[in-house]
């Protein structure tokens, strides 16, 4: 679980570099030069990499649970996802925006006066308002609240035994796939009136989507027999992910036909799932290990997460205008985004208070 979530976090930096150079997505500056080609790997990794960290974080539930009453839970949920999303808020998020704002000519000054701005001329994109990337964290304290009371009763000993016993069918060959369907019907129901909006409020189907995978992955570390089965058909998974992407990646220009369009977010939410088990089973056979870079990461990766997304923004804004070559400008966002955030995690962790804040972990050595 922690390398997956190290790894998906660590991605982030070149996923969200890319966002600057393309057409896909949204990000705080964008170039008028382009990268084509980076809007397939956007696109690739927008398929799993948010989906497998809910479904890591409600299998970390699972563990959580196993030593902590459901108020220690809640407490311990708080502290680590809603404190750092309003310090974030506070932070980050603000001079992100500011950034944005320049960029776009809307405001002129200092960051001081931009701040009141942040709070009062309206939510993004025509305001200055949100959480950018942090919204994770809102999503994630709603659905461990929500999902509490099951967690709760999942938990019970002998509720456990019922649990591995009915589910024992997914612990066999390929009926684990079986377990898309729900979010094939979701997907189906709810993607062509809810499009993401990541705002909590309008995002229904990305609300059901990742709850339900939150869900599954309380229920797969419930009975482990079923990653088992998942680690057993890892190259089925990574073999099937391939053939759907690629089909995708050919079609998508006919796609959108009238014929097709209710099938799309059907087959999305299979490709979804399908990528999803190929990074847990491949997780599972080759990274079910410590190390000393491990000891490191697993308390750095919250913190980067939280700060990466300003050496990126910063550095974009002071060479977005520049005449040099559009791959130069996304490896300079690349190379220096990586060593700027863990700088900043090096030094941040070492004041009481904004440790506090960001739920920094002390631990583990530079």
């Amino acid at each position: 679980m922690d390398w997956i979530r190290i790894i998906v976090i660590l991605i982030l930096v070149p996923f969200h570099s890319a966002v600057t150079c393309t057409t896909y997505g949204d990000a705080f500056i964008k170039f008028n030069q382009k990268i084509p080609v980076l809007n397939a790997f956007i696109w690739f990794m927008s398929i799993w990499i948010m989906p497998v960290l809910f479904m890591v974080s409600g299998m970390s539930s699972y563990f959580s649970m196993q030593h902590r009453t459901a108020g220690q839970y809640t407490r311990e949920r708080y502290r680590k996802l809603i404190i750092p999303l309003l310090a974030g808020l506070l932070t980050v998020c603000t001079i992100l925006s500011y950034f944005r704002a320049l960029y776009l000519g809307t405001f002129h000054g200092t960051y001081l006066k931009f701040y009141p701005h942040f709070f009062t001329d309206g939510l993004a994109p025509k305001g200055n308002l949100n959480w950018g990337h942090l919204w994770f964290l809102a999503y994630l304290f709603l659905f461990s609240m929500i999902l509490l009371p099951v967690f709760k009763y999942l938990n019970k000993e002998n509720i456990k035994e019922k649990v591995r016993r009915a589910s024992a069918r997914f612990e066999k060959g390929l009926w684990i796939f079986f377990l898309a369907l729900p979010i094939m019907l979701t997907e189906t129901i709810l993607r062509p009136r809810f499009p993401e909006t990541l705002d909590l409020v309008t995002d229904w189907a990305n609300v059901a989507l990742y709850l339900i995978l939150t869900l599954y992955g309380f229920m797969f570390a419930l009975n482990q027999r079923m990653l088992d089965n998942i680690e057993r058909f890892r190259i089925f998974s990574l073999v099937s992910g391939i053939a759907l992407f690629a089909s995708a990646y050919i079609l998508k220009g006919d796609i959108h036909s009238s014929s097709t369009t209710f099938m799309i977010p059907a087959y999305n939410a299979l490709m979804k799932f399908t990528w999803i088990l190929t990074a847990l089973g491949y997780a599972k056979k080759y990274l079910n290990h410590d190390n000393r870079l491990h000891s490191y990461l697993v308390n750095a990766s919250f913190p980067v997460y939280i700060f990466h997304y300003l050496p990126i923004t910063v550095i974009a804004y002071f060479i977005a205008r520049s005449d040099m070559d559009i791959w130069l400008k996304y490896g300079i966002l690349v190379v220096s985004a990586y060593p700027l955030t863990f700088a900043m995690y090096e030094i941040l962790k070492k004041i009481p208070y904004v440790r506090f804040a960001f739920a920094i972990k002390q631990k583990g050595a530079a």
